[in-house]
């Protein structure tokens, strides 16, 4: 009974065009090139590319997996055929600039394409969101030499790159990293350090890989404050036959991902170009950052799609009970799994679009109050984005084995595959400790808290605009109540903050799946209001609407309780 993914194009359509109002980006004179139509037809284009293309490679992947011969990396051969073909399909450069190669089109469309790819095999989609990042990480801080020199052979699928932060000693702690650059009299560096649990360190899709790599210059001071970005490629620039001095010294065994290269590697006095300023090196880094946080949200969007896709076939497949017309689904406790399932995936996908709507908005909105608002409101977004979807992928996957029993346990189903490949989400890029100490620390108790308010702000706005709706009445009150849970803790925490931020850390992570969890009814009650009740997609909409409300949402009091807690319970 096993099922391959379908992506879910008319879910994703229905988000954009009935509750985001996509057509409002067409409007705007940067997306003056595309339009709505353009925009549907790339969505079911990437759609039948993922399900004839990527989806066979999921379970052929996690069983070749990869394999480190004579120094070097090779993925299993399928996967360098599919990514020929994605690269020539122009896929990676779907939101980046014209100038480049790329074809300048909304960020939310390339977080829907993500999601779809990601839904089909996550271990394909490691190596094109390292490539966005890249790339957009070098518009924004690379001088103009190095720009014209690498962005297009990026976007083109012909360079690889990779992200090279973590270190043996370091891990999260990116201010013990001791990797060290030394300037040379040309101007250039030489890096010599270790680094660990690098994605597509090594692959033989492309010969050439960048890798963006976090160093200390002589002299620099010691912490995050003293850490300097630079560009170290895998063959040298002006001779390309040449290796530079950048060595994989081990090919990763991992839990899941098997046919994502995940390498260490070694820097011996490997030539290096500085990407910004010495001292600046984080912040450089960020800009990248920020947009792999958000292909993790895709990606765990994805794979929560594609594992609650295949419990609900299953479910009505697998006969049981004495009946031979209905499946499992027949239970209430499989119908409560799926309902889960289902409730928090859509929520999920609405949330990470969001997100990259107001992306899209910061940077070509109509007016600079538009722009700064909508900057401000999706980095409050980001983090959220990250861990609570990362988070409950996790938990949809694992409800999938549940539901399907002992056939989801086994490889043939591929459902155990999903928990494995997307257990790492919550760790990379960030763990979502990480990530609550983000919201809290920084976007909620620095700058003013503008993207909470804007949050809390917009929310209200929509709970007053559908207060009157006989239809919506359950549903707004229900959020109404978690917006006054939400209100105190947040008063809780800033109050606190004063007096012991030990309490402040203790609570991030409840208080970040509180934000998440009435984000979640927040896009559940506009998924209800756009749908209308002569629609097609009325009756399922409407029960995952409900069920989130009255079943899910009254979690956040759990979440509250424990933010109450501080940091008493856990010293000692």
């Amino acid at each position: 009974m096993s099922h391959a993914y379908v992506p879910p194009e008319q879910d994703i359509q229905f988000v954009l065009n009935k509750v985001l109002g996509w057509d409002e980006l067409f409007h705007l004179p940067a997306y003056s090139h595309a339009d709505l139509d353009l925009g549907e037809a790339i969505i079911a284009e990437g759609s039948r590319f993922s399900t004839e293309v990527l989806s066979p490679l999921n379970p052929l992947g996690d069983a070749q997996g990869c394999r480190f011969v004579d120094g070097r990396v090779e993925v299993p051969e399928a996967f360098r055929d599919a990514f020929r073909q994605y690269a020539s399909g122009g896929w990676i450069g779907l939101d980046l600039p014209e100038q480049y190669g790329g074809q300048a089109l909304p960020i939310s469309l390339a977080t829907a394409i993500s999601e779809i790819v990601n839904g089909a095999c996550v271990a394909f989609g490691m190596m094109p969101c390292m490539l966005r990042a890249a790339a957009t990480l070098l518009i924004e801080h690379a001088d103009a030499e190095l720009k014209e020199k690498v962005i297009p052979p990026i976007i083109a699928g012909e360079w690889g790159a990779t992200i090279a932060i973590t270190e043996p000693q370091a891990g999260s702690d990116v201010g013990a990293i001791k990797t060290c650059a030394v300037k040379q009299d040309d101007g250039l560096y030489q890096l010599t350090g270790a680094k660990i649990f690098i994605t597509c360190g090594d692959q033989n899709y492309t010969e050439q890989i960048l890798h963006f790599v976090l160093a200390r210059t002589k002299g620099a001071v010691a912490g995050t404050r003293g850490l300097t970005l630079f560009l170290v490629p895998k063959r040298c620039f002006d001779q390309p036959k040449k290796i530079n001095q950048v060595s994989v010294s081990r090919l990763e065994h991992k839990m899941g991902l098997k046919a994502s290269p995940t390498c260490v590697l070694n820097f011996d006095q490997a030539v290096g170009y500085r990407i910004g300023v010495e001292g600046e090196g984080l912040r450089c880094l960020f800009t990248m950052m920020n947009l792999m946080r958000l292909e993790v949200a895709a990606q765990s969007v994805g794979i929560a799609s594609a594992a609650t896709q295949s419990a609900i076939a299953y479910a009505n497949e697998r006969k049981q009970g004495g009946r031979a017309d209905t499946g499992i689904i027949q239970h209430a406790d499989v119908r409560r799994m799926l309902a889960t399932m289902r409730a928090y995936t859509e929520a999920m996908r609405a949330l990470v679009l969001e997100a990259s709507f107001n992306l899209d908005k910061s940077w070509y909105g109509a007016s600079e109050v538009e722009r700064q608002d909508s900057r401000l409101f999706a980095e409050f977004l980001l983090p959220v984005c990250k861990a609570w979807a990362s988070d409950h992928a996790y938990q949809v996957a694992n409800l999938g084995i549940q539901v399907m029993g002992g056939h989801g346990y086994i490889t043939d189903e591929g459902m155990e595959q999903r928990v494995r490949d997307c257990r790492v989400l919550s760790i990379y890029e960030g763990t979502n400790g990480i990530q609550a100490l983000d919201l809290v620390m920084r976007k909620l108790l620095r700058k003013g808290g503008r993207g909470y308010t804007l949050f809390i702000q917009r929310i209200e706005q929509d709970i007053k605009k559908h207060a009157n709706s006989p239809e919506l009445k359950g549903l707004t009150e229900n959020l109404a109540k978690g917006i006054v849970r939400l209100t105190a803790a947040t008063d809780f925490l800033v109050k606190a903050s004063q007096d012991s931020l030990d309490d402040v850390e203790a609570a991030a992570t409840p208080y970040l799946f509180m934000v998440g969890h009435i984000a979640g009814a927040w896009m559940w009650l506009r998924m209800a209001a756009a749908v209308g009740s002569g629609s097609v997609l009325y009756q399922s909409k409407w029960a995952s609407a409900q069920f989130y409300m009255e079943y899910l949402l009254p979690e956040t009091q759990v979440f509250e309780s424990r933010i109450y807690c501080g940091a008493r319970l856990t010293t000692g």
